[in-house]
């Protein structure tokens, strides 16, 4: 009894020793160069789970019939892709959405009972029209799970399906349209000098509601004290806005006639210049597109954005089928 209770802890001696000794982290990378001049339209489409899971995912087609839950709005911090398959090739966990730097998109992979691990993807572009994606993971080894990795590749494993992850998302990325042959209509117009009296800010994406709707009363508040009419729509002026770091400087106003004075809120005045318009028609959560085909046909015009404005036509109070809500978008240019 004593000889076999000495196997079992020498056993258990070596494991642990092994254990000691086996790896805390395993990286698996691989990488392929993508034909496309945009780095912030090609981190989007790595962050969109939908498109991957559709279009690029190496264990999409080894289960077809695997559960898929969406959670989130594509792209922002938090949103998620859960998959559950009854293969074990194929597995159980999650993935999730962390940020965006600027040559980066930061993810957390889960593994149902097996923790968190990091998952990445580094953009690099070049001057010939190329970005050099590099897709990795950073597995977590807990202690006691660190001797059996001392015998099993992961990068054998599993490299193969990055490679063959990235050669599809490189055939998708480059058949696709750009964003400026979107079904957006862009318009090139003239306008004359405007004013606008409003509330500015700087703020995170998420607390941009809440400022809105209380600066929409204070700029009514004082329209109406001054007997002032409005010319337009309750619209913003985007001075900055900053996907990576979710934050923006707006300002929420109102068009008033020109000479206008009022008190209380700050004064905007709009040189005369020359604009792009699109009418877009939906959420304001998704208007993305719309704005990254504005990109595009600038990138394609040469031309420089001064900043945003957007004219928020339809009430949201009065007409709930968000499809029908028209934003009128703006880019004033040179």
């Amino acid at each position: 009894m004593k000889k076999i209770l000495y196997v079992i802890i020498g056993i258990c001696a070596i494991y642990l020793i092994m254990c000691l000794f086996g790896p805390s982290k395993i990286k698996v990378e691989r990488s392929i160069d993508i034909k496309t001049s945009s780095v912030e339209d090609l981190q989007h489409h790595l962050a969109d789970f939908k498109l991957f899971h559709d279009k690029w995912s190496p264990w999409t087609k080894r289960d077809p019939k695997m559960k898929t839950i969406y959670s989130g709005v594509c792209c922002e911090p938090g949103s998620s892709y859960r998959w559950e398959s009854e293969l074990d090739s194929v597995g159980k966990g999650t993935m999730t959405f962390n940020k965006f730097t600027a040559d980066s998109v930061l993810m957390t992979l889960s593994f149902d009972g097996m923790g968190d691990n990091e998952l990445y993807f580094i953009t690099k572009p070049f001057n010939n029209g190329t970005i050099n994606v590099s897709w990795g993971v950073i597995f977590d080894i807990g202690f006691f799970g660190r001797a059996p990795m001392i015998f099993i590749n992961m990068d054998k494993i599993i490299g193969g399906d990055y490679e063959s992850g990235l050669a599809k998302l490189k055939q998708e990325i480059e058949t696709m349209p750009t964003a400026a042959s979107a079904s957006y209509q862009i318009e090139e117009l003239s306008w004359d000098a405007k004013t606008y009296y409003g509330v500015k800010t700087k703020t995170t994406f998420d607390k941009l509601a809440p400022f809105f709707g209380q600066s929409y009363g204070k700029i009514g508040a004082a329209m109406k004290k001054a007997k002032v009419e409005m010319m337009s729509a309750p619209s913003a002026i985007y001075f900055s806005y900053d996907e990576k770091t979710m934050t923006t400087e707006a300002a929420a106003v109102m068009q008033v006639p020109n000479g206008t004075k009022l008190d209380g809120v700050e004064k905007f005045d709009i040189p005369s210049g020359k604009v792009l318009k699109i009418a877009y028609y939906g959420a304001y959560d998704k208007s993305a597109n719309a704005h990254y085909a504005m990109d595009a046909y600038m990138k394609d015009k040469k031309l420089i954005q001064s900043f945003v404005l957007e004219e928020y036509v339809t009430d949201p109070m009065t007409e709930k089928d968000t499809a029908k809500w028209l934003t009128n978008i703006y880019y004033l240019v040179k």
